[in-house]
């Protein structure tokens, strides 16, 4: 089986992608949980920084990935003009304008899903992202073509 489908990034799907990654790092869950001991302390203590601490602590991560995701969604020229996708058993045909690169099954560390798109992994913090509303009706002949040459421990998408 092999499916072809092409997809636009928009600043949405990408600040997804960013969230997705984002609060699965160390750093981000400490200065979450230590912006909400702030809020704590505040309560308790009444000093009047503790809310501002834990305004920046908890809000300046998101905030800031989604002004990155803007300019990327604007800049990257894979983002802004589409991407066309070729899934088959040999791999992923990626084309961008006119360049194609293929990335053979074993590229792939992890393939993940959201409520609005799929992440095929290729390192911690870097994968090739397929919107839902890209697929359409291609959706579940992709998901079955990763389910099919990705071994299950690295499939982490409900289906």
């Amino acid at each position: 089986m092999e499916v072809d489908f092409d997809t636009k990034i928009n600043t949405s799907v990408l600040f997804d992608f960013k969230l997705q990654t984002l609060y699965k790092q160390p750093v981000t869950i400490i200065m979450t949980a230590i912006g909400c001991l702030m809020i704590y302390g505040f309560i308790t203590l009444h000093r009047w920084y503790y809310p501002l601490i834990a305004a920046i602590l908890i809000l300046y991560p998101p905030i800031d990935m989604l002004r990155l995701s803007f300019m990327q969604a604007k800049m990257v020229p894979a983002y802004k003009n589409g991407t066309h996708y070729h899934l088959s058993p040999e791999g992923v045909t990626i084309t961008v304008g006119e360049e194609t690169q293929n990335a053979p099954w074993s590229t792939f560390t992890k393939a993940a899903g959201t409520r609005s798109s799929y992440f095929l992994y290729t390192s911690k913090n870097t994968a090739l992202i397929f919107p839902k509303a890209s697929m359409g009706e291609k959706t579940e002949d992709v998901l079955r073509i990763i389910s099919a040459n990705m071994s299950p421990d690295k499939v982490k998408i409900r289906f």
